[in-house]
């Protein structure tokens, strides 16, 4: 038997309360201001327990992933940001009211995707399959979108969806959960997964009339890596310097290089890594760090799959071939 709905509504936690920014003190500083997202969505466990949730930031966007177990809870959105959530949760009994839209008591929410758009509140209840129960949540700021998708946006009245599978949507929110769930999130990386799903979201697939980069901006980009190797490099940083917004400049720059900006900082970090383990004695841990990785273990993985080896096994081929 489902738990009444009225032994659930036990008060509401507010988020920013229970949420630390793992990130926001440990960043270098950057060119671009962080925007700062809160998330607005509350859980009120039955028992009263806390969940623990950490949330991530990047200009405009914030993300969490957060393990709900089996305990039954209420929840509210109050619909302040534009929310996107991936699912991986099955419950025995449940329902959710979105403002406009009739309540909805889908139990199977397994990698299920919803967007609920600003100024939708939203309300409901949840008794949990005994099972691992989870969701990743990804909340980003309409002034700031607005601002930087331009006309294309501002024409767009984005409507809520509750549990659709969008495989486009389905792929970036997984590998945001992926991100989120690692010991250290690459913080460039996490903030293009953002971009890609807000794009998928208001169907932005093509590059503005007009918009595009010119060999003085490719050269701005290379330079600025070139000196910035050992920070935290950006996508806001670099369409910063081309005049871009992030959503324009990433579309862009993959038209005329072929390559997403992540793809292409990492490949030069790891081109960097290469100079120094073949000209230097410098340890691993000194140089993941110097070309910016921020742990050994991230900067050893990127490595072998973009060279086929180890980065020991590199240096002591190198040696034999000098």
């Amino acid at each position: 038997m489902g738990l009444h709905r009225g032994s659930l509504l036990m008060g509401s936690i507010a988020a920013t309360n229970t949420i630390q920014s793992t990130n926001a003190s440990n960043r270098k500083k950057q060119s671009v201001e962080i925007v700062q997202v809160p998330a607005d969505l509350s859980l009120a466990f039955a028992t009263g327990a806390v969940v623990p949730r950490s949330l991530h930031q990047w200009r405009g966007f914030s993300a969490e992933h957060v393990v709900t177990g089996t305990q039954p809870y209420s929840f509210q959105r109050s619909g302040e940001t534009q929310y996107l959530a991936l699912h991986d949760m099955i419950l025995d009994d449940g329902e959710i009211a979105i403002d406009g839209m009739a309540t909805n008591y889908t139990r199977d929410w397994r990698r299920s995707v919803s967007f609920i758009p600003k100024g939708r509140s939203a309300q409901g209840w949840v008794t949990p399959a005994s099972r691992k129960n989870a969701f990743t949540a990804l909340y980003f700021e309409p002034a700031l979108i607005s601002e930087e998708l331009e006309r294309r946006y501002t024409v767009t009245n984005p409507a809520p969806f509750l549990f659709v599978r969008p495989p486009p949507l389905q792929a970036a929110l997984t590998r945001l959960e992926t991100l989120l769930l690692a010991p250290n999130v690459d913080e460039m990386l996490a903030e293009s997964v953002c971009l890609v799903a807000a794009l998928e979201v208001f169907g932005i697939q093509s590059d503005p009339v007009g918009v595009g980069l010119s060999e003085r901006h490719l050269k701005l980009v290379d330079a600025f890596v070139a000196d910035h190797l050992a920070d935290g490099i950006s996508v806001s940083d670099l369409a910063v310097l081309c005049g871009l917004s992030r959503f324009h400049f990433t579309r862009a720059f993959k038209t005329a290089t072929g390559t997403t900006p992540y793809a292409y900082v990492t490949t030069k970090r790891i081109d960097r890594a290469r100079e120094l383990l073949a000209e230097s004695g410098l340890g691993i841990e000194h140089i993941s760090g110097g070309v910016g990785f921020p742990t050994s273990a991230q900067f050893r993985r990127a490595f072998r799959a973009r060279v086929g080896c180890s980065a020991l096994e590199y240096r002591r081929l190198r040696r034999r071939i000098c």
